[in-house]
């Protein structure tokens, strides 16, 4: 109740149009965000085009070529060269296999599974490799 209160003398008092919080977004939670929200557009357009080749014979390659080279050009300059492999990877390899499986990473110690079937997973193991 309190709270609320304090949150409402705040907004009047600094004359704030948006939320009042308690404490701001922690700089990792907003890159992850971004990152996912990359990833998951990316994989669509990626899998838009060979959806596109694939079903009408319809080939964007030297369409979005120059997009696609800038693109990883940019991920290369933010990641170090695991983390640009791993991420292209996931991108291009993991899901478009010829026979539909889904590739997996496995722990060769311990051959367990490694998660890295979404966005999220493929975060925190990215911050693994840093």
């Amino acid at each position: 109740m309190a709270d609320e209160q304090l949150k409402k003398d705040l907004k009047n008092f600094l004359k704030i149009k948006g939320n009042v919080t308690r404490s701001r977004p922690v700089k990792g939670q907003i890159n992850k965000e971004h990152f996912c929200r990359f990833i998951e557009n990316y994989k669509f357009a990626n899998d838009r085009a060979l959806m596109l080749k694939t079903d009408f014979q319809v080939d964007f390659v030297h369409f979005e070529e120059p997009f696609v080279q800038a693109i990883e050009s940019l991920l290369k300059l933010h990641f170090n060269k695991n983390q640009s492999q791993l991420i292209e990877w996931w991108l291009y390899e993991k899901f478009n296999q010829q026979d539909g499986t889904v590739l997996q990473l496995n722990n060769t110690e311990t051959e367990e599974e490694i998660p890295s079937d979404t966005p999220e997973e493929l975060w925190f193991l990215l911050q693994t490799l840093k």
